[in-house]
């Protein structure tokens, strides 16, 4: 993906601005096509916010972008026919080979965006806690659970935290220093996520945030952050790569406690041979 040069830190943008952003960066493809209003509607916005945004990130107007983005190759001919033909193309659409191609791009995105460094002090905390607490709500439960699953069998104490509403406080009250709370948090910033940061730093958790959001308060005031690629903002979000990086940090992790983790797997394998007649895989 050609870089796209804002004439300012994102981070220094309002709330309202840094939406803009998020759905800009997310839907690239789509904003040639597009008007400031088209825009404010997608971003939940008005339409004078976003005539203000382009001056603050350094752009006469819309039109100026759009000139950018034809200048460093965001809208070629073919990407313009490709958009089209995936909007038109139904009738005789091979579904499994287009869910393939999405998740495939996603995977292959989230690689180029995802700081190494990032991931590593990721694994290091989760490797460290006391506890694990892991939090994601929607589709993304199915990230967290897989995770669950992985780092359990491995020794490493990890909790599933309700998906939404007061429910999770019940897990949340016995968070702690030691301990590290891992969150999936996608498009936007909810309630759950805003009190599971806010709790973090109060009690003196470590956080480790896997967002698909670019631009987002929540980026500062999380410890690790793990930024992956979705899919379009207005488009279909596969969990791909949510389930790539869950299967990554669990590999992380069971490579950084080395023979401990071994003698884990070992030591399930032989139950299981123990018990196949009562209990058979």
């Amino acid at each position: 993906m050609t870089e796209i040069k804002w004439g300012t830190e994102l981070s220094s943008l309002s709330k309202s601005q840094q939406a803009i952003a998020n759905y800009i960066m997310g839907a690239l493809p789509h904003i040639p096509y597009c008007t400031d209003e088209d825009i404010a509607r997608q971003a939940g916005v008005s339409t004078a916010t976003v005539s203000r945004f382009w001056r603050a990130v350094g752009y006469a107007n819309l039109k100026a972008f759009k000139l950018h983005l034809l200048q460093n190759g965001q809208a070629t001919p073919a990407k313009k026919m490709k958009q089209i033909l995936r909007k038109v193309d139904h009738a005789e659409a091979d579904i499994i080979t287009e869910i393939a191609d999405i998740a495939a791009s996603n995977v292959t995105e989230s690689g180029k965006r995802l700081d190494r460094e990032q991931f590593r002090l990721a694994v290091e905390a989760v490797h460290e806690a006391r506890k694990l607490y892991l939090f994601g709500g929607g589709a993304a439960g199915c990230a967290a659970e897989l995770l669950s699953f992985r780092l359990n069998r491995i020794g490493v104490d990890a909790v599933r935290m309700a998906a939404s509403g007061s429910e999770l406080l019940e897990t949340l009250m016995h968070a702690g220093e030691g301990d590290v709370l891992l969150l999936f948090g996608f498009v936007k910033r909810t309630p759950e996520l805003t009190v599971l940061l806010a709790h973090a730093k109060e009690a003196g958790c470590r956080s480790v945030l896997i967002t698909d959001l670019l631009v987002s308060d929540m980026i500062q005031e999380c410890d690790y952050c793990l930024q992956i690629d979705r899919g379009e903002m207005d488009g279909f979000h596969s969990m791909t790569a949510p389930i790539a990086v869950a299967e990554a940090l669990a590999v992380g992790v069971t490579k950084r406690r080395d023979g401990q983790a071994m003698e884990k797997l070992d030591r399930l394998n032989a139950l299981r041979k123990r018990y196949s007649a009562q209990l058979p895989k």
